[in-house]
């Protein structure tokens, strides 16, 4: 289990949220779409994906998977809520080229495949396939630690570190 609860010296739990999709690492305030740049930029990351499998970045839950597949809500085991949006302006192509292996209410592992979807279909009918992630719930956290590498690869590169509130 990659996601888990580390104790610290003070008593509070943390968290780790590990990249779901392997790619070029992004701030949010450089996504090319000022809903993320600017109001979600704090909270989150973008990748830019090189393959499109997209894969648990926590053990916890689906909480919603949009109906045209381009976007998952995941609520961790320990209550950080986030969302993993697919490119920009995917919603227009109402779920072709995305695959979801998961649905609401299902029970996930960190590493475990959430959607397939095809990067170069993405690229040609959105704007991009920049895809943001990003925490949805941050009155949980007490401190947030993102981590911007070069390059993330899914499932295995740490991207978040989050102490939360008691």
């Amino acid at each position: 289990m990659l996601s888990k609860w580390l104790g610290t010296k003070q008593g509070q739990p943390e968290e780790i949220i590990l990249s779901p999709l392997s790619g070029k690492v992004l701030k949010l305030a450089d996504v090319p779409d000022p809903v993320f740049s600017t109001m979600l930029r704090e909270h989150g990351i973008a990748i830019e994906p090189v393959a499109g499998i997209v894969l648990s970045p926590v053990d916890g839950e689906v909480v919603a998977i949009l109906p045209s597949k381009h976007a998952v809500v995941m609520r961790s085991i320990n209550g950080v809520e986030l969302i993993i949006h697919i490119g920009l302006d995917t919603v227009s192509m109402r779920g072709e080229g995305f695959h979801a292996h998961v649905q609401k209410g299902d029970r996930v592992i960190t590493g475990q495949p959430l959607i397939d979807f095809s990067p170069e279909l993405v690229k040609r009918k959105a704007t991009s396939a920049i895809t943001p992630i990003f925490i949805i719930n941050p009155e949980v956290i007490d401190w947030l630690d993102i981590q911007f590498p070069d390059l993330a690869k899914a499932g295995v590169t740490p991207l978040m570190r989050i102490r939360l509130k008691h």
